[in-house]
């Protein structure tokens, strides 16, 4: 068996986190694999790039700046396709599992990748396609992330807000919203096994293309977080006033960190000490350590495990692995109502809370927090987390679904 993984970036991002993963474990395990990724920052090539085995940069960097610049008024990708790919995968001997993470992003043309992938089945039948939906993108008329919004349930009539990931400068979701749909299921037809790691992106998935098109598979921690966790020691419960992190990539952003919840934290004064993790902190005040954007897992994780708790405030993640990898260390996790919290934090036994109860759960100890979310003991919740997040079971059930297409 030769796998495909193919995602717009290699190591930034959850979605390309699953799919470096499953190619890390394949590759242990004596599975040929590579992974195509299709842009490092400003279009150049990954500065990860060197760090892993088997991977191809795909996609020139003026592809990927004239998607970004037309992406505003098209609203859709008008170039990128991986027509030279076509000799190498047809000419492989043996199966062949072409497995699609996000492909948008100012990547490749959605009706491009469907030919291409008519081209190499009529060419190959032993080719097996698979698509990983990380976010609501193939449901919607533009936007990777719903944030809130249903109006995709009614054909995308008006979008309100030209700011949703990716943003526009004028509003064509309707127009395009029926031909993209029909490019999903076209590769439906083509025998594409669609997978989701959210229920709640699977359920909006079947809701339009019919019962049971998309499976679930829940992500699972890498290969480099199960090291770290290995090395870990136990942290049961910290000295002083409770440490509580807040952890996003660009901390500005409100979808993923709700900026309000964050400042009325802020206010609790010296009763907690928050501590941020992630680009551009607006927030200053005596009680705050702001740690800035850290790309070592290693380090991170350390920082993370001296925490009482981590405050989860965001309304646009699907799956999100911060909360496996902090919840695998021994970290309760206090998040805000959402369909993606709901859904990690059930796994090891934990509830949402409203926004008012995370004002009062960040003042207890972490074996306090723990009983209040988990219902148990601390060493009884950081047991049930470290063995509800397995990469390993994660990826059996890949090669699982591999085998059976």
């Amino acid at each position: 068996m030769n796998i495909l993984q193919f995602n717009v970036r290699l190591a930034e991002g959850g979605a390309a986190g699953v799919a470096l993963d499953l190619h890390q474990r394949a590759l242990q395990q004596g599975l040929a694999s590579h992974f195509v990724y299709g842009y490092g920052k400003g279009g150049k090539e990954s500065v990860s790039h060197q760090n892993y085995p088997q991977v191809i940069k795909h996609t020139p960097r003026m592809t990927a700046m004239a998607n970004i610049a037309l992406f505003r008024l098209f609203n859709r990708d008008l170039f990128g396709n991986f027509n030279e790919l076509y000799r190498s995968i047809t000419r492989t001997s043996g199966p062949v599992v072409l497995h699609f993470h996000v492909l948008h992003s100012y990547w490749l043309n959605l009706n491009s990748v469907v030919r291409f992938c008519e081209k190499v089945k009529n060419h190959k039948p032993d080719i097996t396609l698979v698509w990983t939906l990380h976010d609501h993108w193939s449901v919607t008329g533009r936007c990777a992330f719903t944030d809130g919004c249903e109006g995709w349930k009614t054909g995308c009539q008006k979008c309100p807000t030209l700011n949703n990931y990716p943003p526009v400068k004028i509003d064509r979701a309707h127009q395009l919203v029926a031909g993209k749909r029909q490019l999903f299921r076209e590769m439906l037809a083509l025998g594409c096994q669609f997978i989701s790691p959210s229920q709640h992106v699977a359920d909006a998935f079947n809701s339009l293309y019919g019962p049971g098109r998309c499976r679930i598979i829940n992500n699972g921690i890498d290969m480099a977080t199960e090291a770290i966790l290995a090395d870990l020691p136990p942290v049961r419960e910290t000295q002083g006033k409770p440490k509580i992190a807040v952890v996003a990539h660009d901390l500005r952003y409100d979808g993923k960190t709700n900026q309000q919840l964050v400042r009325e934290m802020m206010a609790l004064g010296d009763k907690i000490e928050l501590h941020t993790f992630g680009k551009f902190s607006p927030f200053t005040a005596g009680n705050v350590v702001n740690h800035g954007f850290e790309t070592d897992k290693r380090k991170l994780m350390s920082a993370l495990n001296q925490m009482d708790a981590l405050v989860f405030s965001s309304g646009v993640d699907n799956y999100p692995l911060i909360l496996c990898e902090a919840l695998s260390i021994g970290v309760p996790v206090i998040a805000t109502h959402s369909d993606a919290a709901r859904e990690v934090l059930q796994k090891s036994g934990g509830k949402t809370v409203s926004e008012e109860e995370v004002l009062q759960l960040v003042q207890l100890s972490k074996p306090e927090i723990a009983q209040a979310i988990f219902g148990t003991t601390l060493a009884e919740f950081s047991q049930r987390s470290r063995a509800a997040y397995s990469g390993q079971q994660m990826l059996e059930e890949y090669v699982n679904v591999y085998q059976n297409l």
